[in-house]
């Protein structure tokens, strides 16, 4: 049996401890603190709800809530809960049939209505044991049937017919968190929202198999409200999604006070004997069904064995994860009669279509996706068919600007765009039970297949004219919460780009990835061309009872020939090694949760980072990218970055071998280039703009050893207000700098 366990804080999945069996955890308890932490409004609601639970309780009577037991067919539900499945998927196994759907709807029926319809799940207190003793627990007499009953919704929000199945293509399926809940969910007034996903990443805790929101509020909203599980958990007879919705409908777990709790009063729950559980122990899997007298706390009177049985705790084997109690059961209705109305209420499930009247199967759902949106122009696109819903009988293609443009079938062949531009991508199914279209407007986008740049000097621009948006450069997101934003501290002048910590995730950022990407360059004729940054990152500190050492914080440089369509890694900066990330040695600045900012203080505290002969392709379309995926660390800030295209542009280093600076800069009458040559050299420095014309030689000739100062002036140059490179060639060495004119 795959079983949960608890995610209880930043990275724990990494520690020894969780290399076993199961690596998976529920996220729900995580989920809420962090919750708590971005809205402390959420506290008081948790209490307020916690507080009315307490007094709906007051008069609970255990005989109210039993049913007749027994595994002939159970009685109709007191309530109908209308469910939404949302699949995201990148095409891979995650996309999981309506098969494995319907099978986890049925299998989550049969755990709440406490049935045993076939051998392959186990009724509390009567599975088999090794011993063959049918009745090894004692606790089958407080096993209730729910009379909950989950349906798969008919109807959509807009009365359209629907399988209550939604599938979602997106490379982010490995990244299940709360915000891609929102790029697709129903009323959760009207539907019980559940999202499948490839892998959960909410941040603090690695390796969640789901999680929920509870139903008090304000919490994520209503836009999140609803559990999210991974597709490998999901329609396989396991018992993680039961374990989720007991959340999304009040329950705890035994332990809930704190994670190693024996609380009397743990989840609210009087027939749930209190447990302890502290995952980085020894055995936090706990498989004890050998055991029947297995006890972690005897604070409670009369002192009872842990209910290994109970769905919502954490123990694994053949005798657990079999039923809910009748106080558990009692608890879960209180919470559908208080907040959940809406949900069961006759007019919704009309509206929803679980009533029972409709009958009629739906249309196919028309769905596409392609293995890559953006290609040079001459270049062919993939479409990939992923429709849904039923039985098709034809397919029908059409794309604009393409060629062909037209297909019928169901795998259609490459399609040739040879004109740049922004394309739509239609798809026609057909069955018996009717006809849909997809239309996705500009959904691929053709790029030039060769650079428009002419050769010359460029750079990333955000300290002078803050113009690199104008000049093709582009910052790319997966979170959209925290962005790169311009700082007055930087490697050689005014301002460099800040990508803030983020302690607690508030704004979600671990464990996403931020970009900066180039526009195209032409180095097909450039004899030893580069590309080159600086960065200053300081790796925050974990502490020992979260595994010690450095968050796992990645810098990745790439290049593309085929306008960002594949990416190769030219360069890696991770934890420890040469190519440590962190530019402040081994040492690491803050923690998660403190306070303190790294800063710079100085240019010692950077690190250049270039890119330069085998690792440049010779290309006519060649695009840089910076990728930081955060872990958690400190702030990062890049700076200075920047590109040669020409032949003369080589040997990038020697303007840090000779010390070479340029000050003032800005300046707007005359201005020093300072430097030091250990040998007499031949020496010229000349002026061009931006686009290589020449304005002027400022020095030629040789220079002996030592410090040397050339004053560059405007109004001999005659010089107007702009951006102008400094070329300076030093033996069989040059490079280029760039300077500012007010």
């Amino acid at each position: 049996m795959k079983k949960l366990l608890l995610a209880g804080s930043f990275l724990l999945a990494t520690m020894s401890v969780f290399a076993q069996e199961r690596t998976h955890q529920c996220g729900t308890d995580e989920h809420l603190q962090q919750q708590m932490q971005a809205q402390p409004e959420l506290k008081q609601a948790k209490e307020q709800f916690e507080a009315n639970m307490r007094e709906a309780m007051k008069n609970y009577n255990p005989n109210d809530y039993k049913t007749k037991q027994g595994l002939q067919k159970k009685s109709a539900p007191r309530y109908i809960i209308p469910v939404v499945v949302h699949v995201f998927h990148a095409n891979g196994n995650e996309n999981i049939s309506d098969a494995q759907v319907n099978a986890e709807i049925a299998f989550l029926n049969r755990t709440f209505r406490n049935l045993d319809p076939d051998s392959t799940f186990r009724r509390a207190g009567m599975f088999i044991t090794p011993s063959g003793d049918t009745n090894y627990f004692d606790n089958k007499n407080l096993a209730a049937d729910a009379e909950i009953e989950f349906r798969l919704a008919k109807k959509d929000p807009q009365g359209n017919c629907t399988n209550g199945i939604v599938r979602i293509f997106t490379p982010l399926t490995s990244k299940g968190n709360d915000d891609l809940k929102k790029t697709s969910v129903w009323d959760t007034k009207k539907y019980f929202n559940m999202w499948v996903v490839r892998s959960i990443n909410k941040g603090n805790t690695i390796g969640i198999a789901g999680y929920a929101q509870f139903p008090f509020g304000p919490g994520g909203g209503a836009s999140t409200d609803g559990i999210m599980v991974m597709s490998s958990y999901f329609g396989t007879n396991d018992e993680t999604v039961t374990h989720e919705v007991g959340h999304w409908l009040g329950l705890y777990h035994p332990f809930q006070i704190s994670s190693d709790s024996c609380g009397l009063d743990g989840d609210g729950v009087m027939d749930t004997p209190p447990t302890y559980f502290n995952p980085t122990t020894a055995e936090p899997l706990r498989n004890r069904c050998n055991n029947k007298s297995f006890n972690t706390c005897s604070t409670e009177k009369p002192d009872l064995p842990d209910m290994q049985e109970n769905y919502m705790d954490y123990f694994t084997g053949s005798c657990a994860s079999n039923m809910f109690t009748l106080e558990q059961k009692a608890r879960m209705l209180k919470v559908l009669d208080q907040i959940r109305v809406p949900l069961w209420s006759t007019p919704n499930l009309i509206a929803t279509g679980v009533d029972g009247s409709l009958t009629t199967p739906c249309p196919p759902v028309a769905a596409f996706n392609s293995q890559g949106r953006t290609i040079c122009a001459g270049n062919k696109a993939q479409l990939i068919d992923f429709s849904y819903g039923g039985v098709i009988s034809t397919y029908e293609w059409t794309f604009p600007g393409g060629e062909p443009a037209t297909f019928t079938g169901k795998t259609p062949p490459q399609i040739t765009y040879n004109n740049a531009g922004k394309y739509d991508v239609s798809l026609k199914v057909t069955g018996p039970n009717g006809t849909t279209t997809s239309t996705l407007k500009d959904y691929i986008t053709v790029q030039a297949a060769t650079s428009a740049l002419p050769a010359g000097y460029y750079t990333a621009d955000w300290w002078y004219q803050n113009n690199y948006e104008a000049q093709g450069w582009a910052f790319e997101y997966e979170n959209p919460f925290n962005t790169f934003r311009r700082f007055g501290v930087s490697y050689n002048q005014n301002v460099s780009m800040l990508y803030p910590r983020d302690p607690f995730n508030i704004n979600k950022s671990v464990g996403s990835l931020s970009s900066l990407i180039s526009p195209a360059f032409d180095f097909s004729a450039a004899t030893n061309p580069y590309f080159k940054f600086n960065y200053a990152f300081a790796q925050g500190t974990l502490t020992a009872n979260l595994g010690g050492g450095n968050t796992k914080d990645e810098l990745r440089v790439y290049t593309s020939i085929d306008c960002g369509r594949t990416w190769i890694v030219r360069e890696t900066y991770a934890d420890g090694g040469a190519n440590n990330i962190s530019t402040i040695g081994t040492g690491t600045a803050g923690t998660l949760a403190n306070s303190i900012d790294f800063i710079p203080a100085d240019q010692s505290k950077w690190k250049t980072v270039t890119l330069s002969g085998a690792k440049i392709p010779k290309s006519n379309n060649v695009r840089f990218k910076i990728e930081l995926r955060y872990q958690g660390g400190n702030n990062f800030y890049l700076d200075n970055v920047q590109t040669g295209l020409t032949t003369g542009l080589n040997n990038e280093n020697l303007a840090d071998a000779i010390g070479f600076s340029v000050q003032p800069n800005p300046f707007n009458v005359n201005t020093n280039l300072h430097y030091d040559l250990r040998n007499a050299e031949e020496v010229s420095i000349s002026v061009m703009d931006i686009l290589g014309k020449d304005k002027g030689l400022v020095f030629q000739g040789l220079q002996q050893a030592g410090s040397q100062t050339v004053e560059i002036s405007k109004n001999t140059l005659q010089l107007q207000s702009g951006i102008y490179l400094v070329q300076v060639k030093i033996g069989q060495g040059s490079f280029t700098q760039k300077i500012i004119v007010d």
